[in-house]
């Protein structure tokens, strides 16, 4: 039998949000820059009931977008739920669909909600969203994608690929290659042999197209990878998958995981040009859920990721212990791993980059993904808060140092830069967050100076927005 799990904290990011409106201006407290324009799009859970059954997996509650839409200093907003068959069965008949990533239910519960014709995965995408072929798609951990329409966020549904790549588990973070014009990705199989299946969507086509294929062992959880203008790294950290066990359809996510602290983790060198893997390195176990950036200079490859010693909550839903809730081991901290393409394996370290733990790290992405590169942003804990990320930061990897921005009862959310029309510095934009006002009950849209990461302005939402996940910003995209 499952173990169960206590609830999701009792916290305004994690209660279910059923409003969701359509609002054609949203008030503003100070000025938005005039150049500002486009659309952010965000997607995360926002309902947290089966019935009358409490869920208790942050990553299991039911997708919402928002879009906040931006324009001559003014802010449109909207919210809808994606319409899913987990959506459709959750509400109209209190099932659950298909494999959760957490413990919901136990077992006594889980044989009373679960609907009995759930496939193996369910198609509750409440990670991320993405364009292809001029079409915007929702993305989970499956190998699935839900398109919907960008200016009614209503829900067009899933969307098969030509060509599709063989796989029980992807990633909601596909890398985009402006040179190739082509979207990567990878997703995970579990076949009699286990491999990560890489492929690459050209632009215009909604086609899947095979890139490389790493055969291991055992498969691993990754969340997402690295990609250069001539690489592709796959860390596999050791939280083994039980391959046997992930294809039986009732068992969650973390019933399959193992953490195995005493093997190495894994950088998969794989080159683009090839097709290939090149290179492999070990290095000390650790975690991840999100790399940095990975930059090749020098006949080195830097690979920058927000790593932890111990994936306890948000992976295995583990309490640490006491000793345990200080950055230098729970805290996710910023960390540059060296490899050497010269060889084709061996040892690596690893060096600090930053001055502060940081999870949700972005950096501008357009202009320097695979490149050189100075400023990431993303969230940190204030020294009192450790269970809580309370506070935005912008962190120079070159000087290791960083800004905050933070005040007292607000909780914000994945920081996302926009740079200026004609930016030439490489911070010249600005960083939107989604702020939770816990003293309030409601949410803002905060708008930071890149530069100074002061704050410019902040859109007041009318309701409090649950803890979402990932988001990306559209400057074409216009409602």
């Amino acid at each position: 039998m499952s173990t169960a799990r206590p609830p999701l904290p009792d916290f305004a990011g994690f209660t279910t949000l059923d409003r969701e409106v359509s609002l054609d201006r949203l008030p503003v407290r100070g000025a938005l820059p005039g150049w500002l324009s486009g659309t952010l799009l965000r997607n995360g859970p926002a309902k947290f009931e089966v019935g009358d059954y409490r869920l208790t997996h942050w990553f299991n509650g039911l997708a919402m977008l928002h879009a906040f839409s931006f324009a001559d200093g003014r802010v449109k907003y909207a919210n809808k739920f994606l319409r899913t068959t987990a959506y459709d069965l959750a509400t109209t008949k209190d099932q659950l669909y298909g494999k959760q990533f957490g413990y919901d239910p136990c077992e006594q519960l889980f044989g009373r909600h679960f609907a009995a014709y759930s496939p193996n995965l369910t198609d509750n995408t409440n990670v991320n969203v993405a364009r292809m072929a001029g079409r915007y798609f929702a993305f989970a951990e499956q190998p699935l994608a839900n398109e919907f329409d960008p200016r009614t966020l209503d829900t067009l549904g899933e969307v098969p690929f030509e060509g599709q790549v063989q796989g029980e588990t992807s990633t909601p973070h596909p890398h985009y290659d402006f040179d190739r014009r082509v979207l990567i990705n990878y997703t995970t199989s579990m076949a009699d042999r286990a491999a990560y299946q890489l492929f690459y969507v050209p632009d215009g086509e909604l086609v899947q197209r095979p890139l490389a294929t790493v055969e291991v062992g055992e498969p691993c959880y990754m969340h997402s990878f690295a990609a250069t203008e001539n690489y592709v790294v796959l860390v596999e950290f050791p939280v083994v998958i039980d391959a046997e066990r992930f294809r039986q359809a009732r068992n969650p996510f973390l019933a399959t995981f193992e953490w195995q602290p005493e093997r190495p983790a894994r950088f998969l060198v794989v080159d683009k040009r090839e097709g290939r893997l090149v290179a492999t390195f070990e290095s000390e176990a650790f975690f991840a859920f999100h790399h940095v950036n990975a930059v090749e200079t020098g006949g080195d490859l830097l690979v920058d990721i927000a790593a932890t010693h111990h994936p306890y909550e948000t992976v295995l839903g583990l309490e640490p212990t006491e000793d345990q809730l200080d950055l230098e081991t729970y805290g996710y901290q910023l960390r540059r791993y060296t490899l050497p393409l010269a060889r084709s394996g061996g040892s690596v370290g690893w060096e600090p980059l930053a001055d502060a733990g940081v999870e949700m790290p972005r950096i501008n992405y357009r202009q320097h993904n695979g490149r050189a590169y100075r400023y990431a942003y993303g969230l940190g804990h204030s020294p009192r808060s450790l269970r809580a990320m309370n506070r935005l930061l912008k962190v120079d990897v070159v000087a290791g140092t960083h800004k905050a921005w933070y005040e007292k009862g607000c909780f914000p959310g994945e920081g996302v830069f926009v740079p200026r029309p004609g930016a030439t510095g490489e911070d010249d934009g600005v960083v939107l967050s989604g702020v939770l006002d816990a003293r309030s009950g409601r949410s803002f849209l905060l708008v930071l100076d890149g530069p100074s990461f002061e704050e410019l302005g902040r859109a007041e939402v009318p309701h409090h927005i649950p803890n979402d996940f990932h988001g990306q910003f559209f400057p074409d995209l216009h409602r």
